[in-house]
Formats: C-alpha cells, structure tokens, sequence
C-alpha cells in the first residue's frame, strides 16, 4: 500500500521500526492490512520530522 510522502524530512533514522511498531501495534488490535499499514506509514512520517529514534510524545500521531 503506497503511503504520502513525508515533509520537511530531517533524520530518518527509526523510520522503519516506527512503521512495524504501529503496524504491528494496529495488526494485533484487529486492523485490517490496509489500516494497519496505513498506521505504519503515519507514524514513520512523522518520525522522521525529528532527529533521533525519539520524538515527543505530543508529536505521537
């Protein structure tokens, strides 16, 4: 499932466990693929608008 460009990209470093953690996350909850893997994308985009692994928790999609 094709996902939306991130913006103003700074690091992406945890880009990709980003997206198996909430696609895992959204499987394990009942999601279908294509939701869950839409959440997987939506984390990662905005995971990589910060630098590091970590970002704030108010930043959390």
């Amino acid at each position: 499932m094709p996902g939306t460009p991130a913006e103003d990209v700074v690091d992406t470093t945890a880009a990709g466990d980003s997206f198996a953690a909430a696609y895992l996350h959204a499987r394990l909850s009942g999601a279908t693929l294509e939701a869950a893997a839409s959440a997987g994308h939506r984390l990662a985009r905005q995971v990589v608008r910060y630098r590091g692994a970590i970002i704030p928790a108010d930043a959390m999609p």
